[in-house]
């Protein structure tokens, strides 16, 4: 969805927002949003393979596991944006 980001640049920038927050709680790192944004998928009836095609992971209890990670092209960037608009963000 976003090729110009890459892991390095986005955990970066997730640090500097988090020191310019205040957030220095143990454990709080770029994963943890990750994290919450996998349960907020689950909680919103998402189905595992979309979310796990969404965050890079192949779906550990699909069924047809196999099958997705063979023969799917995955889902389209509008199925994602649709899933990601779903999920929506917490007010801070």
């Amino acid at each position: 969805m976003f090729p110009a980001l890459t892991v390095s640049i986005v955990t970066k920038r997730f640090a500097t927002i988090r020191e310019a927050l205040g957030l220095d709680r143990p454990g709080i790192v770029f994963h943890s949003t990750r994290k919450w944004f996998v349960t907020q998928c689950e909680w919103a009836g998402v189905p595992e393979h979309f979310t796990a095609s969404i965050v890079g992971h192949q779906s550990a209890r699909s069924e047809n596991r196999m099958t997705y990670g063979i023969y799917s092209a995955g889902i389209s960037d509008e199925q994602k944006r649709e899933i990601v608009e779903k999920v929506g963000l917490p007010c801070l």
